[in-house]
């Protein structure tokens, strides 16, 4: 076929806004219960609602009833939204996050906690119901007037559902996890100014029948090491995920000193984003399977606990959403690759023949999907950094021979977050019309190992600009780019990478933030719990380093500004809230600089809505080609 000649950027692509909207399901929580295979779909379709489906003898069917909408806001993030055992499906609800106990042979739904007392205030995620079904062990958290409580409360589950707690103290929790013969229970907790990644500590304690603790002790973490994702044999041993030697590598607490495996540069475990992940699952009684990462990529291992050897077992795909779990000689997760977009996978353990349970993004698409290749280039301090760089496809266009394509570097959230190289239609709505995209795994990131990770403490808002900055240069010095037409976008802290790109260097011509930080001393009192002494390790404590809180607000530096901005904002957003987006847009109109500011109504933190994903799309797409082309 013949291509038609026209500039970068101008090209016409069949991934349309329309198709970000409607391909943009997000598959979340994971569970093997009895025989069937559990999952959560959040739809934009349906307004964002959260759905859990199940599928059993490959007959697939939608399990939560009309009305409902599953989804937990605990760490306002989630993740653990729904939980089951035998007949008894919990989940949380989002009219006001109350628990619902349903049953699974009936389809009869119970709602087993109080009304609270002011709209959502107490929340409930990442439970596990105990072995004689008798109650549930699960995350609260309680919005007082004047704090934020999370704590571990035993639910019974029959009537009349009393609920009690039984740890409390720490500032969080995670991973409530009950061994298979119903007598001990496992834990994570950490308090502020630690993230989880930063130092979490694993608590062991003894349960009864009617979910009663006793015995609470320590049993790892603490001391600058996280601890991730505790699980249990079927002879009742604990096994973990943990850094002491600068690598998430899986422990067992009967030797905690040294890891079950041969020591390798990957990493078995994720930053603790969200509640409810599950990198590590059961092969056979004597070995296990892992979602490795190693320099930024993702694969399937297998582990053998006799010799130690970690070997892979597929590398087909090579991004994971951390949600994986085995049923009967099956393994099921949720996973992409270049090519193909996100969906629900069974692999069969023994034969390793895979079967696709849901639809992907690959559809029609192949032969405007560009591949990108893993780069790492020089960056300032004479350090190393990463990230992946997506050249412009398309089977219907090419550009004139005497044209570079512009480049958008796109900065992930976090920013203790990760890039992958799954088949992300985001990317590939601007690669499809002839830009070129560096997705940056900037120091910081996770998925290089410990060290890596905590490259970007005090040093947010330098050193992941410097990154995104010097991949661009790289890309432009190995004449792959136009490194006079180079933009930024971001979300979130990558909005912050954003800001601080646009506002303290010209590397860039222009650039789009959503839902950015622009103001680091609002942030730092102003957002959630989980958060809020998140700034104390990548920027320093609040207000011993008061001049730098002001030094790297690129609201108060607009002076600096010289090139036109998009800022897009959700006006419910309780993790970077619209007064951040705000601040720097009435700095933008006194500066008389050229912006444009639009908000969306009920959406927060992500935008899940189709009209908000069209509307936000076709705007950054005029926005670039008004400023970039």
């Amino acid at each position: 076929m013949h291509k038609k000649t026209t500039p970068y950027g101008l090209w016409q692509s069949p991934i349309s806004p329309e198709m970000l909207a409607s391909k943009s399901t997000r598959y979340g929580q994971m569970q093997f219960i009895d025989d069937a295979i559990y999952w959560l779909e959040s739809r934009p379709h349906e307004q964002g609602r959260g759905v859990i489906v199940r599928s059993r003898n490959g007959q697939r069917e939608d399990v939560t009833p009309e009305g409902y909408n599953v989804r937990t806001r605990v760490h306002e993030y989630a993740g653990g939204d729904f939980w089951g055992r035998g007949e008894y499906l919990l989940f949380a609800d989002d009219t006001n996050q109350q628990l619902c106990l349903q049953n699974l042979n009936t389809n009869n739904v119970d709602i087993i906690t109080p009304e609270p007392p002011v709209k959502r205030s107490l929340r409930y995620c990442d439970g596990e119901v105990a072995p004689n079904m008798a109650y549930t062990v699960c995350v609260h958290e309680r919005h007082e007037t004047d704090e934020v409580i999370n704590e571990l409360v035993v639910i019974s589950l029959s009537a009349p559902y009393t609920k009690r707690v039984i740890a409390q103290g720490d500032d969080f929790y995670s991973n409530p996890r009950i061994s298979p013969d119903g007598k001990q229970l496992c834990w994570i907790c950490w308090n502020h100014p630690n993230m989880p990644w930063d130092e979490t500590e694993l608590w062991l304690a003894d349960i009864s029948e009617t979910g009663d603790i006793s015995n609470s002790r320590k049993v790892a973490g603490g001391d600058h090491v996280s601890v991730y994702h505790p699980f249990w044999s079927a002879d009742n041993q604990l096994f973990y995920v943990a850094d002491p030697k600068g690598w998430w590598h899986i422990y067992s607490l009967d030797n905690p000193d040294k890891p079950v495996h041969e020591q390798l540069e990957i990493e078995f475990g994720l930053p603790q984003w969200v509640f409810g992940c599950r990198t590590v699952q059961w092969f056979d009684d004597n070995s296990l399977v892992a979602i490795g990462t190693r320099k930024g990529q993702q694969a399937l291992y297998q582990i053998s606990l006799e010799t130690a050897v970690v070997e892979l077992f597929s590398d087909n795909w090579t991004a994971f959403n951390g949600q994986m779990v085995t049923g009967v000689n099956e393994l099921y997760f949720m996973a992409a690759n270049p090519q193909a977009g996100e969906a629900v996978y069974q692999v069969n353990l023994q034969n390793k023949k895979a079967h696709q349970l849901t639809e992907g993004d690959k559809d029609q698409l192949e032969d405007f999907i560009s591949v990108p290749q893993h780069i790492e280039f020089p960056t300032s301090g004479n350090q190393k950094a990463y990230g992946y760089f997506y050249p412009p496809k398309s089977p219907e266009f090419e550009a004139p021979t005497d044209e570079k394509p512009p480049l958008i570097v796109m900065s992930h959230g976090g920013p203790t977050g990760m890039t992958d190289n799954g088949l992300n239609l985001t990317i590939q709505y601007w690669t499809s019309r002839g830009f070129a995209v560096a997705d940056v795994n900037y120091r910081g990131s996770t998925g290089y190992g410990r060290a890596y990770r905590d490259s970007l403490k005090g040093q947010w808002g330098i050193l992941d600009v410097d990154d995104c900055i010097a991949m661009g240069q790289h890309l432009a010095e190995q004449g792959l780019i136009d490194g006079s037409r180079m933009a930024i976008r971001g979300g979130s802290a990558g909005g912050y990478t954003t800001l601080c790109a646009l506002t303290f260097h010209d590397a860039f011509k222009a650039g789009m933030s959503r839902y950015g930080v622009a103001e680091l001393v609002s942030l730092s009192q102003d957002s959630h719990k989980f958060e809020i002494r998140y700034l104390d390790s990548v920027v320093g404590p609040y207000p011993e380093c008061a001049d730098l809180y002001h030094e790297r607000s690129p609201v108060n530096h607009t002076e600096l500004l010289s090139c036109p901005i998009l800022i897009l904002q959700g006006l419910e957003d309780k993790v970077v809230p619209p007064n951040q987006a705000e601040a720097m847009v009435k700095a933008l109109k006194e500066k008389g600089l050229p912006y444009e500011y639009i908000t969306f109504e009920g959406e927060g933190h992500g935008f899940r809505k189709p009209e908000t994903i069209i509307k936000a799309f076709t705007a950054e797409l005029e926005f670039y080609q008004k400023h970039l082309l």
